[in-house]
């Protein structure tokens, strides 16, 4: 409980906001989600290591939940400027994947030896992903993380169990983060 103190206490000093934890058996988990990505929503399917079909089967994630304690989740806010520039909209994303991956070490520093982040979006530690240069695996594994959506996560209807409706606005992002730990 100490550990998890510190830990809540280390995120509270990012430039994020910390909407709390959730038990993972709170977590919902929607096999909708993962279709959008079989539509290719995002145009990410099968074109990024770390989105579907290479993160593996809903079931096998229902499973691996079972192994964590606790999901902490965060989110990053970020006015938009320019709405004709992209890159605005994803800037937020990049920053909160590097301040998911800082938790998920501290985490690990403190004792949850499998704290695991789960960003926001789909991975753009390389742009494009090494998979659509003919890499056969990422070549970046200790900065790559899937997203919440890519693994089924309903993260609209999780982060409502917390009292937060994520809206989306065209003058606003709202980029949301898990760590598993």
């Amino acid at each position: 409980m100490y550990n998890m103190k510190k830990l809540t206490e280390y995120i509270e000093t990012k430039d994020i906001i910390y909407l709390g934890d959730i038990l993972p058996s709170e977590i919902i988990v929607d096999e909708k989600v993962r279709q959008y990505c079989k539509d290719n929503r995002c145009g990410e399917y099968n074109r990024n290591f770390t989105c579907p079909p290479d993160v593996g089967e809903i079931d096998d994630f229902k499973n691996k939940l079972k192994e964590f304690n606790s999901c902490i989740i965060v989110l990053a806010r970020h006015k938009i400027l320019n709405r004709e520039d992209r890159e605005e909209y994803f800037k937020p994303a990049k920053n909160l994947h590097k301040i998911l991956l800082d938790i998920e070490k501290k985490g690990k520093e403190l004792g949850f030896e499998k704290s695991i982040a789960l960003i926001a979006g789909n991975c753009k530690i390389c742009t494009p992903c090494k998979k659509m240069l003919g890499y056969k695996k990422c070549p970046y594994p200790e900065l790559s993380r899937p997203s919440s959506e890519s693994l089924g996560i309903d993260v609209i209807k999780t982060v409502a169990k917390k009292g937060l409706e994520i809206e989306f606005k065209d003058d606003e992002v709202t980029w949301v983060g898990m760590i598993l730990i």
